[in-house]
């Protein structure tokens, strides 16, 4: 190929070889308990993000551990792909293993009653057109639980 279409070609391999820019974390609903153990307890929730960059996204896998109030909840992974729509909204359902011989129980019974200190702490593989890139995922924000 001559120079000047090199020079064409290049913004386009430029946009296209671009870093996703972060997701936007906009909070969580439809907090359920979907079974309840002395030792492990499985609860689900549907965490909401919005996707600022022009282009959709693809995710592979994640796996967060999950803390309320500076206690270890439990941890989460995602093995399904999940399509993110570009420039919009986008709800991921989470299942979350709780751990109820560490703090379990004692954060169970605060939800919903007050605004608990949630972080989440993480890795996920986010991509598109077949690249894709270890995406961390860092979150802390206090957040009003409802069961």
């Amino acid at each position: 190929m001559n120079k000047p279409t090199w020079l064409l070609i290049l913004p386009f391999l430029w946009t296209a070889c671009a870093k996703p820019t972060s997701l936007d974390y906009l909070g969580i609903k439809n907090v359920k308990v979907l079974s309840f153990g002395l030792k492990e307890s499985t609860v689900a929730v549907d965490v909401k993000y919005y996707n600022p960059n022009s282009y959709p996204l693809t995710m592979k896998k994640a796996e967060v551990d999950v803390y309320v109030n500076n206690n270890y909840f439990g941890k989460t992974i995602l093995d399904s792909t999940i399509r993110i729509p570009r420039k919009d909204t986008f709800y991921l359902p989470v299942v979350l293993t709780v751990d109820m011989k560490n703090s379990g129980m004692s954060i169970l019974q605060t939800l919903g009653k007050e605004d608990v200190m949630v972080r989440l702490d993480g890795n996920a593989r986010i991509g598109r057109s077949g690249i894709f890139i270890n995406y961390p995922i860092k979150y802390e924000g206090l957040q009003k639980l409802k069961l």
